[in-house]
């Protein structure tokens, strides 16, 4: 123990020492070092600090000389030149999942669609505007097209079109609505011809049956419209035993939905008859029984039954083959009858 302390104590001596000698190193140093004023150094010329006076010749020859006004303005400039704000970092952006990104697009689309579809819009709307003010488009000619019963004048006045008006001042439905108010029109198209033209083309019904009614008789087409009543008889069969009652025989109305049940077993029987030449023979067609149809041929003095809508075809033939065979006789053609059974039966009156 007394080792180990004897030989601490020694090597703070030793410490104390060393700092001592550092210490009288650097005030040597500072001793040794020359000043101007004490010494002269060769080559080498002491200067005197400027006097008072001399100082104040200066200042005053200073405002006297003309100054360099331009690096003053640049100093101000630069004095007044912000400081350069330091950039704050940007916080990263969080990360978008694809599907967000994809409705972001989505709704980017959208809004472009729109604005495209609204200039477009406003675009329209003016050149419609500005063709229907326009003396350019004013109508001076209508053309009708496709009509055989009803007249050119009678037409134009039921459109209530009127020269000289603009043609898109025209609403084609309206037209289209006002003209089909006569029955026998189905269809009607208008087409405008730029400038100044406007084309009617007319669909008409045609007459294809008559209902005789109080003297007169009823034009019936092939969808059973009611065309009109006149008194005079069209070259066309005539339909007995319709059930529509006869205050509703009005020009556009239709018959009963049991008379346009028959309707369509009458046209089968007239298509038929045509295909195998006997339709202008036919001048009568007997409905009143949906499963007992008769068909009258006057100009042959013969009324074939066919009985109901089944076998048409083969009841039609079996008809012109009797007709051929009874040329020159009166009488009842029965087919009304199973034909694959029995034979068919001309009854001749007496």
């Amino acid at each position: 123990m007394d080792s180990f302390y004897y030989e601490e104590e020694k090597q703070k001596a030793k410490k104390r020492k060393n700092l001592k000698k550092q210490r009288r190193r650097k005030e040597n140093e500072e001793n040794n070092r020359f000043s101007f004023d004490e010494e002269i150094v060769i080559g080498v010329t002491k200067k005197e600090e400027p006097s008072k006076k001399q100082n104040n010749v200066k200042k005053k020859t200073s405002h006297n000389k003309p100054t360099n006004t331009k690096k003053k303005i640049e100093t101000k400039k630069e004095k007044q030149k912000p400081q350069k704000q330091t950039k704050k970092k940007s916080m990263p952006r969080p990360a978008i999942s694809p599907e967000e990104r994809e409705k972001r697009n989505r709704k980017r689309k959208r809004a472009q669609f729109l604005i495209k579809y609204g200039m477009l819009s406003v675009l329209f709307i003016a050149v419609i505007l500005c063709a229907m003010y326009s003396p350019l488009f004013a109508i001076k000619t209508i053309e009708v097209e496709g009509n055989d019963f009803i007249g050119k004048r009678e037409i134009i006045s039921l459109s209530q079109i009127q020269i000289e008006e603009n043609t898109f001042a025209l609403n084609k439905n309206k037209v289209r609505k006002q003209i089909k108010e006569n029955a026998y029109i189905e269809e009607v198209k208008m087409i405008r011809k730029l400038p100044s033209t406007i084309i009617l083309q007319i669909q008409e019904r045609k007459p294809a049956y008559l209902l005789e009614y109080a003297g007169s008789y009823v034009y019936v087409d092939k969808q059973g419209y009611m065309l009109e009543i006149n008194s005079e008889k069209l070259e066309l069969p005539i339909l007995q035993g319709a059930i529509t009652k006869t205050e509703d025989f009005v020009a556009g109305n239709r018959l009963c939905r049991e008379d346009l049940i028959k309707l369509s077993t009458v046209l089968k029987i007239m298509e038929l008859a045509q295909t195998n030449e006997m339709e202008s023979l036919i001048t009568r067609i007997d409905i009143e029984k949906e499963d007992d149809f008769k068909i009258v041929m006057e100009t042959k003095e013969k009324t074939a039954y066919l009985g109901n809508n089944s076998n048409l075809n083969t009841k039609m033939l079996t008809v012109k083959a009797i007709l051929e065979k009874t040329e020159g006789k009166a009488g009842d053609i029965l087919v009304n009858i199973d034909l694959n059974k029995e034979y068919p039966v001309f009854r001749e009156r007496v």
